[in-house]
C-alpha cells in the first residue's frame, strides 16, 4: 500500500509562506490575548486558567487569523505603495483582530472592549508593541513571497515584453512578408 503522503499535493513555497504567516499571527495574537488576560486577572497565572480565560486566548488567536484573512492583499505588496498598504494592513489586523477576538470572547461588551484592551496592553508594555510590530513586518515579508508567486502565474518568466501577446511584433508577425 502506498503512503498517503504521495497522494496529497505538496504546497508551493508561497503557500507555505502564507500558512506560516497565518500561524504566526494566530500564535502572537493568542500571546497578546494571554497577556491581556493576565493584566485583567493577576492570579490567573498562579491559580491556572479557567475555561473562559482559555477561550479568550483562543478567541484572540482566531481573531488575528480571521483579520489577516480579511485584510486581503494589503500585506505583501512591493514598493513604497506596498509599504503604506502594509502599514494600513498592520493596523487593520491589530484592531479588526481585537474586534473579532473580543466579539468571540464576550459577544456585546467584547466588541467594544476588545480593541480598547489591546491598545491598553500594547501601550502598557512597549516591548510587546515592538514585538507585535516586528511580527507584522515578518508577516508582510511572508505574504510578499506568496504575492510574488501568485503574480508569476499570470506573467511567466520566459515571456519578455516583445513576446507578450499584446505586443506590436506579435500582432504584425507574418503580415509584411
Amino acid at each position: 500500500m502506498r503512503p498517503l503522503t504521495r497522494k496529497r499535493k505538496k504546497m508551493s513555497e508561497g503557500e507555505r509562506a502564507r500558512a506560516l504567516a497565518f500561524l504566526l499571527v494566530g500564535v502572537c495574537s493568542a500571546g497578546v490575548g494571554f497577556i491581556a488576560v493576565h493584566h485583567l486577572d493577576n492570579t490567573a497565572l498562579l491559580d491556572g486558567l479557567s475555561w473562559y480565560q482559555t477561550w479568550i486566548i483562543v478567541a484572540s488567536g482566531l481573531g488575528g487569523m480571521i483579520a489577516l484573512f480579511l485584510s486581503g492583499d494589503r500585506m505583501g505588496q512591493s514598493g513604497s505603495t506596498g509599504a503604506l498598504r502594509a502599514l494600513a494592513g498592520a493596523i487593520w489586523v491589530t484592531f479588526i483582530g481585537a474586534l473579532i477576538g473580543g466579539t468571540l470572547g464576550l459577544p456585546f461588551y467584547g466588541t467594544m472592549f476588545g480593541p480598547f484592551i489591546v491598545v491598553v496592553t500594547l501601550m502598557g508594555a512597549p516591548i510587546l508593541a515592538m514585538l507585535w510590530a516586528f511580527n507584522l513586518l515578518g508577516v508582510h515579508f511572508l505574504m510578499a513571497t506568496y504575492q510574488r508567486e501568485r503574480d508569476t502565474i499570470f506573467t511567466p518568466a520566459r515571456m519578455n515584453i516583445s513576446d507578450h501577446p499584446e505586443s506590436l511584433r506579435m500582432h504584425l508577425q507574418g503580415r509584411f512578408t
